[in-house]
C-alpha cells in the first residue's frame, strides 16, 4: 500500500506537537534530518552533522535532491550520528544538540540560534521569498555594486589576448525569480571574515557585499564561506553565482543571495574564528599537504631556456648556496604552444626527455642521462605547466558509473595522459587558467548542467583530477597548483594569487584565502612588484614561494649585488626554517590553521587589527610587517628579529630594518622555534639534528609536528608530535621536552636539540635531568648548549637557573 509522505510528514508533526516528546536519532544509521512544514507550505530541513555544524535546506515541494557539490565528492557526507534531538515546545520546532540550540518558528519561517545555556548567538536566520519588495530592492542594490566586475581581458598567453571580451547582456544577478535569499540578523559589534579572494581592498569585510564567480585577474578563488567574530560561520553550498552582503545594503543584515537554487547552507558553530574554519574544513575537506620539498624555493625559468639553460641554472644556484628545490618549465617544453589536447609531446628541440627513437615506445620511464634525472641529480624536482579547455563531468560521471558497474562514456579523460609524463620523471605541474577560468555560456557539459552551475565547480574539478591522477598513479604527494578555486580546492592542491603579481594585492589574496580555510597560498613574486627587497621579504613568508620569470629574467645572479645577498639570505632563512614551516603545514592539514596567519585570526579581541592588511602571523611566532614604515605591535612583548631589540607591544611603531632587508620582522614572546642547519634543497640531509631558539616569557609551547613528508600515511594518522614546554619564573627557566607522541616510517629514533635560549644574564649553573653539567656557554645574550636524546620517548628537563 502506498502513503503519501505529504500525510506522512502532517501526522509525524501532531505527534510531536502533543506528546511534547524528544526524538532522537537512529544511533545505528546516518544522522536523520529534522523535515519542519513551514506555515507558507515549504519544508525546513535540519541535519545535525556534528555537535557544531547544522545543515539548513529549503525546498517547496519536501523534496531534497542530492547536489553537484555531493556528487562529486567535494563535500562531506559520511556524518556519524550525534544523538540530537527534536522537540516541539509553545507551537515552536527545537532542535538540540550537545552545545547548541536551533529554534524554529514555522509560522515567520526563522530560525534562532542559542548555545544551550540560553546565550543568543544568531538572532534571526530568514527566507526571504522573490516577490518580497526587499528582494528586488537587494538584487538592484547588487547588480549597480557589481555591474563592472567582469571578466574584461583575455587570460595572458591563452591566444584569445587580441579577443575582447563581451559584457554579458544579462543584469549581473540574473533572473529574480529564480533568485533566494537567506537574511541573518546581525550584532552592532561583529566583524566579518573569509570569503576567499573575493576583496582586493580590505580582509574586515562588513559593510561590503562579496561575489562568488570566479573572474579572471578579479575573484579568481571566490569561498562562499563568511565567519563572523563572535563565533559562527556560514557555508553557502551552491555552486551557482551566489553573493554576501554583509551589513551593506542593510548595517543590522547579512543577506545570502543565491542567482538559482533553493537555500542550502552549512552554519557553523564555535567559540572562535579558528574552530569556524575548522569545521568548515571538516565539511569542504582539510588543506592539502604537499611533500615537503614543495614547501621550499620553486624557480620558473625563462620562456626562452632550453634544457641547457635550465641545467646551467641549476648549477648556478648550487654555485652561488642558494637554497632551491623546484624548477618548472613554462609552455616551451611543449611541441605545440599551449597544447590544450591530450597528444601533447615534448618539444624536443628543447627538452628531449626521451630518446626521439623511443617516442612511441611504452611505457615510459625516466631516462638515467637525459634531463630529468639530471636535474633530480642535483636535487631539484621538476614541474611543466599546464593548459586545460576540458569537460571534467566526462571523468567524474565515469567514476560514478564505474562504481554503480553501468557502462562508461568511451570520452577523453583529459588527465590521464599526464600518467606518461610521471612516469618519466615530472614531479608535478602548473595548472594555468586557460581555459579553465574561462566562461563557457554555450558548453552542453556531459553531465546535461550548464555553466551556471558548472563554472564555479570547473574551478574544483581541475586541481580535483590532478591530485586523483597523481595519487593513483604513484601513491604519493605531488606539487601541483592553480589560481582559480571554489569551496574545497584547498583540499585538492595548493593556490596562488595568478596573474595578479607580487605586490599589495597578492597579500590581500594570502590573508582572505588563509581566513577561508586555504594553507597553502603564494603569487608571482618579484612580478609587478615596485620594491623587489620588500617584494622578497613578504614572498618568501609565503606559505609557499614561487619566483616566475617567464618573459622576465628574475635569476638571482642576474640582480645587482645588493639584491642579489637580499635574495641569497631569505632564500637560506626560509631553508632554515623548514622544520617550522612544515610543520604549521602538517597542523594546517588537520585543521585549517593557516600558516600565513591574518592579525585578527590570532589576536581576536585587539581592535586595532580588525583590517590590518600590511602585516601577518607567520607560523606561531613570527610577525611580518610588509610594504609599510609602520608595524602594529599587539599587547605583549615583541623582539626584532634584525636588531635583537625588545619593545613593548600595543603600539604602532617605526621599526629599524638593515638596508639589505625588506621589511620589518619580530618575534612573539615566549618563541620556541625549530630551525635546520641550512642545507641546498629540503632532505638534502637527515632532521636529526634541529636548532631550536627559544625566548622565555612566563609559560609558553611549542608543538613540532612531523611526517615522512611523502606519502598520504598522514592521512591515517601516521605522524608525530613533540611539545616543548618553558617556563620562566623570573629567576630560573625550565625547558621540557615532552615524550614525542605518535609514529611515521622513517622517523628518527634519536635526535640532536642544539638550544639557543635568551637571556639578559648569564646564568649561575644548567642542569639536565637534576644534574649539573658545565657543558654549555653564554654569549651574545643567549645560552648555548647541545642536548643528546637518545630516547624520544623519555622526557628530558634543562633548568638553567639565573
Amino acid at each position: 500500500m502506498k502513503i503519501n509522505l505529504h500525510i506522512l510528514f502532517f501526522f509525524a508533526g501532531l505527534l510531536w506537537f502533543f506528546s511534547g516528546m524528544n526524538h532522537q536519532l537512529n544511533a545505528k544509521g546516518r544522522p536523520d534530518p529534522f523535515d519542519i512544514p513551514l506555515h507558507n507550505g515549504q519544508v525546513l530541513r535540519i541535519q545535525a552533522c556534528r555537535n557544531e555544524i547544522f545543515r539548513i535546506r529549503i525546498s517547496p515541494t519536501g523534496e531534497f535532491q542530492e547536489t553537484v557539490m555531493e556528487r562529486y565528492g567535494i563535500i562531506k557526507t559520511d556524518w556519524e550520528p550525534i544523538g540530537a534531538t527534536h522537540k516541539k515546545k509553545n507551537g515552536k520546532h527545537i532542535i538540540s544538540t550537545e552545545s547548541y540550540r536551533l529554534t524554529v518558528d514555522p509560522l515567520a519561517g526563522d530560525i534562532t540560534v542559542t548555545d544551550n545555556n540560553g546565550i543568543l548567538v544568531v538572532e534571526r536566520i530568514s527566507f526571504i521569498q522573490p516577490k518580497d519588495a526587499i528582494a528586488h530592492e537587494l538584487a538592484a542594490s547588487l547588480n549597480t555594486y557589481f555591474g563592472e566586475i567582469r571578466q574584461d581581458e583575455a587570460i595572458i598567453g591563452s591566444g584569445k589576448s587580441d579577443t575582447p571580451i563581451q559584457a554579458q547582456l544579462l543584469d549581473e544577478v540574473g533572473n529574480l525569480s529564480k533568485g533566494r535569499i537567506i537574511g541573518v540578523t546581525l550584532k552592532e559589534e561583529e566583524r566579518f571574515y573569509g570569503g576567499g579572494s573575493t576583496s582586493r581592498t580590505n580582509i574586515q569585510h562588513r559593510g561590503t557585499a562579496l561575489r562568488m564567480w570566479a573572474t579572471y585577474k578579479k575573484t579568481e578563488i571566490p569561498m562562499p564561506f563568511i565567519i563572523s567574530s563572535e563565533g559562527w560561520g556560514i557555508f553557502n553550498n551552491t555552486t551557482a553565482k551566489n553573493y554576501l552582503d554583509i551589513g551593506r545594503f542593510q548595517k543590522d543584515n547579512l543577506f545570502v543571495y543565491n542567482s538559482e537554487g533553493d537555500p542550502d547552507f552549512y552554519l557553523l558553530l564555535g567559540r572562535q574564528m579558528t574552530e569556524v574554519i575548522d569545521h568548515y574544513t571538516r565539511v569542504t575537506g582539510r588543506p592539502y599537504l604537499m611533500p615537503k620539498w614543495g614547501y621550499g624555493l620553486a624557480f620558473g625559468g625563462n620562456t626562452m631556456e632550453d634544457q641547457l639553460d635550465i641545467l646551467n641554472d641549476a648549477l648556478r644556484f648550487r654555485e652561488e648556496q642558494i637554497p632551491c628545490d623546484i624548477f618548472w618549465l613554462e609552455p616551451q617544453w611543449m611541441e605545440k604552444r599551449y597544447d590544450f589536447s591530450t597528444s601533447k609531446n615534448w618539444n624536443f628541440d628543447k627538452f628531449p626527455a626521451e630518446p626521439f627513437w623511443e617516442k612511441e615506445k611504452f611505457p615510459k620511464y625516466e631516462h638515467p642521462t637525459l634531463f630529468i634525472s639530471r636535474l633530480h641529480g642535483l636535487g631539484f624536482k621538476l614541474a611543466l605547466w599546464l593548459c586545460i579547455d576540458h569537460d571534467m563531468t566526462i571523468a567524474e560521471e565515469d567514476k560514478l558509473a564505474l562504481e554503480r558497474g553501468a557502462s562508461l562514456s568511451g570520452k577523453d579523460h583529459w588527465f590521464q595522459h599526464l600518467t606518461r609524463f610521471i612516469d618519466q620523471g615530472v614531479d608535478g605541474f602548473k595548472l594555468d587558467p586557460a581555459h579553465t577560468l574561462d566562461e563557457h555560456p554555450d558548453r552542453a557539459y556531459h553531465n546535461g548542467l550548464t555553466d551556471k552551475e558548472m563554472h564555479n565547480l570547473n574551478q574544483v574539478l581541475l586541481p580535483k583530477q590532478m591530485y586523483e591522477t597523481f595519487r593513483s598513479h604513484k601513491g604519493i604527494r605531488s606539487f601541483h597548483h592553480y589560481c582559480g578555486g571554489y569551496a574545497g580546492t584547498q583540499h585538492w592542491g595548493v593556490s596562488t594569487s595568478g596573474d595578479n603579481g607580487g605586490d599589495k594585492v597578492a597579500l590581500l589574496d594570502q590573508l582572505n584565502l588563509g581566513l577561508s580555510g586555504f594553507v597553502n597560498t603564494s603569487a608571482d613574486v618579484l612580478v609587478e612588484v615596485s620594491d623587489n627587497k620588500a617584494a622578497m621579504h613578504m614572498g618568501f613568508f609565503f606559505p609557499w614561494i614561487q619566483v616566475n620569470s617567464w618573459y622576465n629574467l628574475l635569476h638571482p645572479w642576474y640582480m645587482n649585488p645588493e639584491e642579489k645577498e637580499t635574495f641569497h639570505f631569505y632564500a637560506t632563512l626560509r631553508n632554515s626554517l623548514f622544520p617550522y614551516i612544515y610543520s604549521a603545514a602538517l597542523q594546517g592539514s588537520q585543521s585549517g590553521m593557516p600558516i600565513l596567519r591574518a592579525m585578527p585570526l590570532v589576536f581576536p579581541d585587539d581592535r586595532t587589527v580588525d583590517n590590518l592588511t600590511s602585516q601577518f602571523m607567520f607560523g606561531d611566532h613570527l610577525l611580518v610587517g610588509v610594504n609599510s614604515d609602520s608595524l602594529y605591535l599587539p599587547k605583549g612583548k615583541w623582539i626584532n628579529y634584525w636588531t635583537g631589540e625588545t619593545v613593548t607591544g600595543n603600539k604602532t611603531i617605526h621599526a629599524s630594518v638593515p638596508e639589505t632587508r625588506g621589511g620589518s620582522l619580530f618575534i612573539r614572546e615566549g618563541a620556541i622555534i625549530p630551525y635546520q642547519k641550512p642545507t641546498q634543497f629540503i632532505g638534502e640531509n637527515l632532521l636529526d639534528t634541529i636548532e631550536l631558539k627559544i625566548y622565555p616569557y612566563q609559560t609558553s609551547s611549542y608543538i613540532l609536528w612531523e611526517d615522512d613528508g611523502i606519502t598520504f600515511a598522514y592521512e591515517k594518522g601516521d605522524f608525530s608530535k613533540t611539545k616543548i614546554d618553558c617556563v620562566d619564573t623570573g629567576q630560573n627557566t625550565e625547558i621540557t621536552f615532552n615524550p614525542v607522541e605518535g609514529r611515521y616510517e622513517g622517523m628518527p629514533k634519536e635526535r640532536t636539540w642544539e638550544l639557543e635560549i635568551f637571556s639578559d644574564t648569564k646564568p649561575s649553573y644548567l642542569l639536565v635531568n637534576g644534574i649539573k653539567t658545565d657543558d654549555w656557554k653564554y654569549g651574545k645574550g643567549a645560552v648555548q648548549f647541545t642536548l643528546y636524546q637518545g630516547d624520544l620517548n623519555k622526557k628530558q628537563i634543562i633548568e638553567i637557573q639565573k
